[in-house]
């Protein structure tokens, strides 16, 4: 252990004597080095030099260089090393795309082999990253839903595309909703990226890295130790690889001091002798390295995070209040704050406490006002709870009101039957004094009037008691119905997703097998989904939750998203069409209703037509400023004596066929919400038409 310390300190103070006197030693190898490179008479022998110029120059002033020993690297047949530096010259050009670009044309001409890919995948993530980050480009929105229809659909079968795809998802995520779905997309990119070759360095590191920030940003922290230790490892196995290769001044100094301060930001995880190793070699890299120990200038976080593992909150309050307003913290400055608080809280500091908190609360709020637009169903989630919750106040409050006036009721009442009985004992008084041997008939009378009172007094209680167990369990059957709704279709989509997992990962062999399960699965799934969003849509129509949002929209155009929503749904030698004669016109309603009652009309005339036509047609009648759809199908059709029990709730005519009876009611509900109606053509008889009828606003 002795000798241990011994290297240690020893090993320390040399990178320290090393790094006091880099300037100058720095300049008088590159002066060598190039007198080298002078006398050097092929590619072969000014490779390794150029490679050193290249290691010890400044990143922001390598590209020159850089494309100067690829073209080397050429020259001397050496497609290893000119791979490598197409790397580094993409990792430095990330802001670059024109830069990119053209590193990718150069890779593509090589031969093939597992670098090259490694390359062409590494390029493309950087150019994700500079999409995402620092593309003026306005449809990453759209992109993002494309990449995630694909990588759900129909994933690339090569590894290293599929790992470019899931990057460029995890990046877009990352831009829209960096929460928990990025961490799972995250994991999923990780179970990729662990199947690569063990040499495929540049990539296992760009994801670690990535990973291991976006983990410690949704507080997963045991991921992003995890993630970080990992790089730790590539990081060494990097080191190795470039010694052996003779890159001498290879310097990863301030890598590992990000990786270590990054290792201590997640310090309420750590043991404590993880704790003082990180930081001790944290503080051995900021006083070794020049980068490092400027980054240390400006943000002291593995002393800060040392403090506040040990609860030394007045040196880390000192500590963040010294550097918590710079270039380098504000990204996370969040986060600091937020340790600032607790440090101000600890220590009674009551002044930096108000400020601090005030500043954490606009950040919160800006950050949240950033985000409202990525988190709508989150919000629109919330806006139904909260209505929810108001009319479950206002049913209270209507429960409160009715029970004082009851109470007031049984008080009249019991001041009347007092008097009553007051009355009785008058009466009987006197009854006792004309004739005494009725008292115990009276006494009898009177007593059994008693009983009848408190019997009647307990039935009362026992009413209230159970009418307001029915209240109860009706609210809490809406938030059941709503709770489980919302529950049921996360663990769908992942059954979903996992089954196309499975499929994807499995061999040729088995894959179309592997396949019709899935498809069996996904068509049960979407089955559920259906029954579960019917049961949940019923649900916010009985309690005057379903939004409705008016605004121009157009017809045609909301025909057709229908009409491709449902056609996988149909039975082989059906056809679905739109009336080409129906006109594209505008009206003033809200689409997302309206396209729900369009579905439940064509799923339903999908399910009972096994060959023939369903036509979706419209037209506007002028005279009534009305807009009449229609659905017609050539299947069983419907006895028109059932035209009003097919709308009834969880009425199916056929009880073998699927679903739960809701989709006409539904659509009925919403057209009357709409101002219109939904309705059975009984004069058609070639099938079933329904007619939906809307006003034109």
């Amino acid at each position: 252990m002795t000798n241990l310390r011994y290297h240690i300190l020893t090993l320390s103070a040399v990178l320290l004597s090393m790094v006091l006197c880099l300037p100058a030693k720095a300049s008088d190898i590159e002066d060598e080095l190039k007198i080298q490179l002078q006398k050097a008479k092929t590619p072969a022998d000014s490779l390794p030099i150029l490679l050193d110029l290249f290691d010890l120059k400044p990143r922001d002033l390598t590209n020159e260089l850089g494309l100067q020993t690829y073209g080397t690297a050429l020259r001397a047949g050496d497609e290893s090393a000119a791979l490598e530096m197409i790397r580094d010259l993409a990792n430095r050009n990330l802001r670059n795309d024109s830069m990119l670009v053209d590193l990718y044309e150069k890779t593509k001409k090589h031969p093939d082999s597992n670098a090259k890919k490694e390359t062409l995948a590494f390029i493309k993530m950087r150019r994700n990253v500079h999409r995402a980050k620092y593309s003026k480009d306005t449809n990453n929105e759209n992109h993002l839903r494309e990449l995630l229809d694909s990588a759900t659909m129909a994933p690339p079968k090569d590894l290293y595309n599929h790992i470019v795809m899931l990057h460029a998802v995890c990046t877009l995520v990352a831009q829209a909703s960096p929460g928990d779905l990025l961490c799972t997309y995250l994991d999923s990119l990780g179970n990729l990226v662990s199947q690569l070759p063990a040499d495929a360095y540049s990539l296992r590191n760009a994801y670690a890295i990535y990973a291991a920030v976006a983990y410690s940003d949704n507080n997963q922290h045991e991921k992003a130790v995890a993630t970080d230790k990992k790089t730790l490892e590539a990081i060494k196995n990097l080191e190795k690889y470039y010694k052996s290769k003779g890159r001498e001044y290879r310097n990863y100094a301030s890598n590992y001091y990000i990786i270590y301060n990054r290792l201590l930001s997640n310090f309420a995880i750590l043991s404590e002798k993880e704790v003082e190793t990180y930081h001790r070699l944290a503080m051995e890299y900021a006083e070794a390295d020049p980068i490092a120990k400027a980054t240390f200038a400006e943000f002291p976080g593995p002393d800060i995070y040392y403090a506040l593992y040990h609860k030394d909150y007045n040196t880390a309050l000192q500590l963040l209040k010294k550097s918590i307003d710079n270039d380098y913290t504000r990204p996370y400055k969040r986060v600091l704050l937020k340790h600032l608080i607790t440090a101000a809280q600890h220590v009674g500091d009551k002044e930096t406490l108000m400020n601090a908190s005030l500043e954490y609360n606009t950040i919160l709020e800006n950050y949240i006002k950033k985000r409202i637009d990525e988190k709508y169903k989150e919000l629109q989630i919330a806006y139904d709870i909260y209505h929810l919750k108001d009319n479950y106040a206002r049913l209270e409050l209507e429960k409160h009101n009715s029970e004082s006036k009851r109470q007031k009721q049984v008080l009249i009442i019991s001041s009347i039957s007092l008097c009553v009985l007051l009355i009785l004992v008058l009466i009987l008084f006197r009854l006792y004094r004309k004739n005494r041997s009725l008292v115990k008939t009276l006494k009898m009378s009177n007593d059994t009037l008693k009983t009848e009172r408190d019997n009647l007094r307990q039935s009362r209680s026992e009413l209230l008691r159970t009418r307001d167990q029915a209240q109860k369990a009706n609210n809490l059957k809406g938030d059941f119905i709503k709770n489980m709704s919302y529950e049921v279709m996360v663990p769908l989509q992942a059954i979903n997703e996992y089954s196309k997992l499975l499929v994807d990962c499995s061999d040729a062999t088995n894959k179309p097998y592997l396949e019709r399960f899935a498809n069996l699965i996904d068509l049960n799934s979407e089955l559920l989904s259906t029954i579960v969003n019917d049961v949940l849509r019923l649900s916010e129509i009985e309690g005057s939750s379903m939004p409705i949002h008016n605004h121009v929209i157009k017809r045609r155009t909301l025909c057709r998203a229908a009409i491709d929503s449902v056609r996988h749904r149909l039975k082989p030698g059906v056809t679905l069409i739109l009336d080409p004669e129906a006109p594209d016109i505008d009206a003033f309603s809200d689409p997302q209703r309206i396209q729900q009652i369009l579905l439940n009309m064509l799923v339903n005339a999908a399910k009972f037509t096994d060959k023939g036509s369903i036509t979706l047609s419209y037209r506007v009648d002028e005279r009534a400023n009305k807009i009449i759809f229609t659905v017609t199908d050539t299947g069983i059709g419907i006895n028109p004596e059932n035209k009003e029990k097919i709308f009834d709730r969880f009425v199916k005519l056929d009880k073998s066929t699927q679903g739960a009876g809701l989709g006409l009611t539904i659509s009925r509900l919403i057209a009357r919400l709409l101002g219109g109606d939904l309705v059975l053509d009984t004069k058609y008889t070639q099938g079933a038409r329904f007619v939906f009828t809307l006003p034109r606003k």
